[in-house]
């Protein structure tokens, strides 16, 4: 609604707009903070080839993340011949640059979602939750990858009494309607303990979500479908498409494919006007940042999620929190919303203090890495999945949940490629609509970050 009525208000100012469009082509440059999880990774990166000249496919896949990966995964099962363009190296953008946390929900509630949507609805959503989830391990077991994922759990710490309280009437409104009773609620004590941080009312626990090593995941993925015969070409950007009649013609600086179908897999760094409409009026880039620190003391290590959970609480600008192999705590938020200061480590500051504020025990604890990436945030805070036009189709607007969802939108994307139907719920292309007043949407969204950050400690400070 804010977003909605601040157009009237500041509408008019061409000097705004100007200093607007020139931060939105700078978030569009993914950011050189380098990840923790490429220096960590067991597998070797995807040997870099570039396309030359011109080729054919049945689909070309724009992007080699989450989505793009998973989409190639079924169209090779499907015997058809996939080129896969990424402008970067395999994970280098969203998909490598997430804090890997395999969440079970989406960004409303169950019974809020069947207030919303309405009961049907909301089962189906806890559906293709749990196909997103079987498709991930579908995944995991096909390419060797089970090493990657580790499943101890996912908690949700109630920042606040009310939001705790959601909470309960989620796992009632589980247990009545879909029989799923897998979710606990821990209390404050009791979180507490298993967390190792005080100030929340209580918590969420799932045992079915856990820590994702993302860029390892994505390039087992990788080397896997090169073996069975997927061309695979990175540091190719894509800098044109147009749709024919009969085929899908993609440019890049080096080279031509012509495809039957082209699956758009870039979320947020999905250039402008590449297609028409234009799918990025649909989406709003926001900068997620992530630190992690220099291995702890074997003694503060042992109080923080000791048994292996990963935890991203309740507040509007949600901290997320996991520990990582020795030692090491992964602290992830907002820090700079326009990603335009990645570079700086300043720019981190308010996340690292916040670091210090929910594990005072991990004071002074040095920082090793930093790095931030953009989330595509859609209008109602579901990913979506469609067509446009005959030939191209995509998935996109992950919102912060895309780590399991992404899966399952690839595989519905390489469906639609190949003309299979598919039920997709409230994320189908019906629902993704675009913003309005897009060019205005950083200094809303700054506002809105600095509304919700102080709703967020008002509350938790009432805890």
């Amino acid at each position: 609604m804010l977003l909605a009525l601040l157009p009237g208000c500041i509408g008019r100012c061409h000097a705004l707009r100007s200093v607007v469009q020139r931060m939105s082509s700078a978030m569009l440059r993914p950011p050189t903070g380098l990840p923790y999880w490429n220096v960590s990774a067991r597998r070797s990166p995807v040997s870099a080839v570039h396309l030359s000249g011109d080729i054919t496919c049945d689909v070309a896949i724009i992007g080699a993340g989450f989505t793009g990966l998973s989409a190639a995964d079924h169209l090779i099962s499907a015997d058809r011949e996939i080129a896969v363009l990424e402008a970067g190296d395999v994970a280098e953008g969203a998909s490598g640059r997430t804090a890997g946390m395999v969440g079970t929900r989406y960004k409303l509630g169950w019974a809020a979602l069947a207030r919303t949507y309405g009961p049907d609805q909301a089962r189906r959503l806890h559906a293709l939750m749990c196909h997103a989830h079987a498709r991930l391990h579908e995944l995991l077991e096909r390419y060797g990858a089970s090493d990657c994922f580790d499943q101890r759990g996912q908690l949700i710490p109630a920042h606040h009494r009310a939001p705790l309280k959601e909470l309960q009437g989620d796992a009632k409104w589980l247990a009545s309607e879909v029989g799923d009773d897998a979710p606990t609620l821990l209390d404050a004590e009791q979180f507490a303990r298993v967390g190792g941080t005080s100030g929340y009312a209580g918590a969420w626990f799932d045992p079915r979500g856990g820590g994702l090593q993302p860029v390892d995941y994505c390039r087992a993925l990788a080397h896997g479908l090169l073996d069975r015969g997927v061309r695979m070409f990175t540091r190719s950007r894509v800098m044109t498409l147009e749709e024919t009649d009969d085929a899908v013609f993609l440019t890049t600086r080096n080279g031509l494919v012509r495809a039957r179908h082209v699956i758009l897999a870039t979320n947020a760094y999905t250039p402008p006007a590449l297609v028409e409409p234009d799918l990025t009026q649909r989406l709003v880039p926001i900068s997620a940042s992530m630190v992690v620190t220099e291995p702890l003391s074997a003694s503060v290590a042992r109080t923080i999620l000791p048994d292996g959970q990963v935890a991203s609480d309740t507040r509007r600008l949600l901290h997320a929190f996991r520990m990582l192999p020795g030692d090491r705590l992964l602290f992830a938020g907002r820090a700079d919303i326009t990603g335009r200061r990645a570079h700086e480590p300043d720019s981190y500051l308010p996340l690292e203090r916040a670091l210090t504020c929910t594990f005072p025990q991990a004071a002074g604890a040095p920082i090793a890495y930093r790095w931030s990436g953009l989330v595509g945030i859609s209008r109602d805070g579901f990913p979506h999945v469609g067509r446009i036009g005959r030939r191209v189709s995509y998935a996109m607007g992950y919102s912060g949940r895309g780590v399991a969802l992404a899966q399952l939108l690839g595989l519905f994307a390489a469906k639609l490629a190949l003309d299979q139907p598919i039920d997709a719920g409230v994320m189908d292309e019906r629902s993704f609509l675009s913003w309005p007043a897009r060019r205005l949407r950083i200094p809303v969204m700054q506002l809105m970050t600095w509304l919700y950050g102080h709703l967020d400690q008002r509350e938790f400070a009432r805890a």
